[in-house]
């Protein structure tokens, strides 16, 4: 009986205990609740910024100030004014961004008093424009579910640095629980984002049922609308089970009345049509009569199964999107993709939902996401909604970051580059290398060298050849942005930049492998160069020493700032059963090699080289992009060297400004009228509240406590009579 009391109390304490979430997570959007990390505010230049602080109406915020920092530039705004909105349970402060003020994506930093002084830091939160976009190209994936995800969202983070586009969209579940933990890991990948990101809250993001303390104060809203000119961008909150309320319904359809003029763009996390979609291959589905065709549907069980106890919300928000011209819907949450069209009176709504990178998915599903492209006068490329322009039935068509859950030989990451041996300000030689393994063409990709201040920019040069570009500077770096590098289908680019020569040969480090349960040899190699940094790295695999091989893949892992880069690579296991030869070739940027030979057997796996070969350049590369082929499944690896030829040291021509547009400028576009922007959020329970963040909820706490008193004294009675 004691053992039993015991177990209840202990039981009681652990479930009863508070979170310690506050102490660990720093709760960015706990006052400031527009703009966020999370919601960033599109501003043009010389515009108004309004900045919303959920503080009470009796605390009379006065003495703002604020101002806007990337890691180039840095503004003062100027106050207009502070007054309380009943409407948003908050205080809205308006501010004037300066009209010398550049284009780009900024952090700030708010101070004002009130109760008390308040120094607020937001990153990742405002986006200054030029000019209204006529068009907008975006990203589009969700469900990542960290920390276990954190891999596929590192991945997708840094394909999205690459490829630029206006922004990107993520769809829910940025947490698989919404702990400390994951929490870190999803943020600090949603930070190293170069491009806004909007964020939409999914079912793991909830704390309860009904409940998401945590996403409001380190995100901000759960549903909100931003206009981006003649765009507007609506996320939608389908809670904790998949379904939205009358009343967030209500709110949408006075948003869509208010803004009938706009493209709408509608992100939702649980999807309007499921999996039945899907696996029937269905395209296209004809509504004449939205009552009618909707029961059918339902009764038919194409709707996604989270709304099929909420059947009269579902019709709302069905009605609502067919009615006010919604043309884009995206969802997230299956970790499959699903697409469908719903012709309505001859339009074309697109229902969308991609696989996203969730660290959980079906078995030879492909983890992806969507670049999306749309016209401010409503057109929608259809060919951007899918992987290539595949048909919406030809699954899978999100735009792959890896081969495929339990494919062999896997691979993560089809769209690769890196800076070596440092892109940090402390290398006076830095080259760049991208190649694209998918079958779409990516075009302006974001290249930016950053150098060190100590020698004038006159003595960098480029190799092979010199690209259009623009220098920034700061007190301590110049920032060499590259322009209009496009990286095609199957290509690779390379640059390096440098002011020293690079004398030394690369060096190989480390060599492994080990064969895995799905009958692969995985091996990874570590190689390194502190000149130029290294290029390319090829390895030979023979059974005789004669006949020679290239494994079935390679997998560029990272390259560390020490001018180390890591890759894996694949061997089938049927292949290699005893001893095997390797050869492994390793060339820089300034076309010096080094080969090593290695014998391997499973027992003793890589013993020491046997042979070190260094060979020095005849001449740098002279193109920066090349076609991608097949290896060659048998191949005569390099075995003599090569004389040495000085490098070309041809000084390009350099413009330096004092006042150069920043990392993220928008495209080229056409003028359209400015348009204001503006956020509105829903009357439901997703808005904000009037009160501050709660400090820590000790009751429960409490109550627990009182509970294990009155247990303890039942136990002590109970005791006392069976004595």
């Amino acid at each position: 009986k004691t053992l039993v009391i015991i177990a209840l109390l202990t039981i009681l304490i652990v479930a009863l205990a508070p979170t310690p979430m506050a102490k660990y997570v720093k709760y960015y959007a706990k006052y400031v609740k527009y703009p966020t990390l999370s919601v960033p505010e599109p501003v043009l230049v010389g515009g108004t910024l309004e900045v919303r602080v959920e503080l009470p109406p009796d605390e009379e915020l006065k003495d703002f100030s604020m101002s806007i920092y990337n890691e180039f530039y840095s503004y003062d705004l100027e106050f207009i004014n502070v007054s309380y909105s009943e409407y948003w349970k908050s205080w809205i402060a308006y501010f004037k961004l300066p009209n010398d003020v550049k284009p780009g994506f900024y952090s700030f930093k708010l101070t004002f008093t009130g109760a008390k002084s308040y120094e607020i830091d937001m990153p990742n939160s405002i986006w200054v424009l030029e000019e209204w976009p006529d068009e907008l190209v975006f990203i589009f994936v969700g469900d990542t579910k960290t920390p276990a995800g954190e891999p596929y969202w590192a991945e997708m983070v840094k394909e999205a640095n690459l490829i630029h586009p206006d922004f990107l969209i993520f769809d829910g579940d940025q947490v698989d629980r919404p702990y400390r933990s994951a929490w870190e890991k999803y943020l600090k990948w949603w930070l190293a984002l170069k491009i806004p990101g909007y964020g939409v809250i999914g079912n793991h993001e909830y704390d309860a049922p009904g409940v998401h303390k945590t996403w409001s104060k380190i995100m901000g809203y759960t549903n909100y609308s931003v206009t981006i000119g003649k765009f507007l961008l609506i996320a939608l909150d389908t809670g904790m089970d998949g379904w939205i309320s009358m009343d967030q319904a209500k709110w949408l359809e006075n948003l869509l009345k208010k803004n009938a003029n706009k493209v709408k763009i509608l992100v939702m996390h649980h999807p309007i049509f499921g999996y039945k979609i899907k696996d029937e291959k269905i395209e296209v589905v004809e509504v004449k009569d939205i009552d009618s065709d909707f029961e059918r549907l339902f009764n038919e069980g194409y709707f996604y199964g989270s709304w099929s106890e909420h059947k009269e919300e579902l019709k709302e928000l069905f009605r609502i999107i067919l009615t006010y011209g919604v043309r884009l819907v995206l969802s997230a949450h299956t970790h499959t993709d699903i697409n469908n069209v719903v012709i309505y009176n001859g339009t074309e709504y697109y229902f969308i939902t991609m696989s996203g990178v969730p660290y959980d998915v079906r078995d030879f599903d492909v983890r992806g996401f969507r670049l999306i492209h749309i016209y401010a006068n409503g057109t929608i490329v259809r060919e951007s909604l899918t992987y290539m322009g595949k048909a919406f039935s030809d699954y899978p068509n999100s735009i792959p970051i890896e081969s495929g859950e339990k494919v062999y030989p896997y691979r993560l990451g089809y769209l690769e580059y890196y800076y070596t041996p440092a892109n940090d300000g402390t290398k006076y030689a830095i080259s760049f290398k991208a190649w694209n393994d998918l079958d779409m063409n990516f075009s302006e990709i974001y290249v930016c060298f950053k150098l060190p201040k100590d020698k004038p920019i006159k003595e960098y040069k480029f190799l092979p050849t010199t690209p259009e570009y623009e220098v920034l500077e700061t007190d301590n770096y110049y920032y060499v942005i590259l322009k209009d590098v496009d990286l095609p289908a199957h290509s690779v680019v390379k640059f390096t930049i440098t002011a020293i020569d690079d004398t030394d040969d690369p060096t190989i480090g480390s060599i492994t492998m080990s064969l895995g349960e799905h009958g692969w040899w995985v091996g990874q190699i570590l190689v390194s160069d502190q000149g130029w940094g290294v290029d390319n790295v090829t390895i030979y695999y023979s059974l005789n020493g004669e006949e020679w091989k290239e494994p079935a893949l390679y997998d560029f892992v990272k390259a560390l700032d020490n001018g180390t880069l890591i890759y894996k690579f694949w061997i089938s296991g049927k292949e290699i059963t005893d001893k095997a030869y390797f050869k492994v070739v390793v060339t820089d940027f300034a076309m010096h090699k080094v080969v090593k030979e290695y014998v391997f057997t499973p027992e003793k796996g890589f013993e020491v080289p046997v042979t070190t070969t260094p060979t020095t350049p005849t001449t740098p590369p002279t193109t920066t992009t090349t076609t991608v082929t097949t290896p060659p499944t048998t191949t005569t690896p390099p075995t003599t060297s090569t004389t040495v030829t000085t490098p070309p040291t041809t000084t390009p021509t350099t413009t330096v400004t004092t006042s150069p547009t920043t990392t993220t400028p928008p495209p080229t576009k056409t003028t359209t009228t400015p348009t204001p922007t503006t956020t509105t959020p829903s009357p439901t329970s997703t808005t904000p509240t009037t009160t501050p963040p709660p400090k820590p909820d000790y009751t429960p706490l409490i109550i627990g406590v009182v509970v294990i008193v009155i247990i303890a004294a039942i136990a002590a009675i109970f005791l006392k009579r069976r004595t």
